[in-house]
């Protein structure tokens, strides 16, 4: 993981000329996991789990993360960030997940953590007031998954993919010191045992304190289905909620 990541930045500085547009923003995503999972083990399928009723996901998770995107017409980009999330709840029915049987009325604890690293290209095209284009690059995906009734050793599942995402965004300057942007992105991909789709909608609004320092929020929110068939796993997981970010240009 750490490899993948050193290469990216690599390649991303030293693809793009000394007098492009440089862009770095850190983000805080107030985001809320919900949907379903099914987790087995040796060829069993799971329980087809909801994160909130079975698992009481009910919480807003605070995400940190970062972009960096750099050039002006032909622009490169690395975007990261992380979900360590965590929950406790009292089950109303018997489970099945990663090759343990929770009974009814037992209280769980599980955890789910989420890493995504996205390695894109954009074609930036028309005036400042109105600009936009097409996006394409790539995504690293892993997703870690566990439960233990009380303190009792975990059920463990974890899966991670690549995947090419297509997709394009759009960016308005109605003033000089306002931004919004949006953007919509998603991909297919099916290698060996894993199969998944992604799919990833964001817009935002910023505030220029000066011409090299931002401020902003907006939304964010990505869908991922995903099965690995050798365990088996399935999820059909979404991830949404306001984003709060800082930036620098120059």
């Amino acid at each position: 993981m750490h490899k993948i990541i050193a290469i990216c930045v690599v390649w991303i500085f030293c693809s793009v000329p000394a007098w492009a547009l440089v862009e770095i923003e850190g983000f805080f995503w107030l985001m809320k996991p919900e949907g379903q999972a099914s987790v087995g083990n040796y060829g069993l399928e799971g329980t087809k789990i909801d994160l909130e009723n079975d698992f009481g996901y009910g919480d807003i998770e605070t995400v940190p993360g970062v972009l960096v995107i750099m050039g002006n017409t032909h622009q490169f980009g690395l975007s990261i960030f992380k979900l360590d999330a965590s929950a406790r709840n009292r089950i109303d029915r018997t489970i099945y997940f990663g090759g343990e049987e929770f009974t009814i009325n037992e209280n769980i604890s599980s955890s789910i953590e989420m890493t995504v690293m996205q390695g894109l290209y954009r074609f930036n095209i028309g005036p400042e007031a109105f600009h936009g284009g097409l996006m394409i690059g790539g995504e690293y995906l892993a997703i870690e998954t566990q439960a233990a009734p009380g303190q009792s050793e975990p059920a463990k599942a974890d899966a991670d993919t690549g995947l090419l995402f297509f997709g394009g965004f759009v960016e308005s300057d109605p003033f000089s010191f306002l931004r919004l942007r949006a953007s919509l992105l998603g991909g297919t991909w099916e290698i060996s045992d894993v199969e998944a789709d992604y799919l990833e909608l964001e817009v935002s609004v910023l505030a220029r304190i000066t011409p090299q320092f931002h401020i902003g929020a907006g939304y964010r929110q990505i869908n991922i289905d995903a099965k690995v068939k050798s365990l088996p796993l399935e999820i059909d997981l979404a991830f949404k909620g306001p984003t709060l970010f800082i930036g620098f240009e120059w």
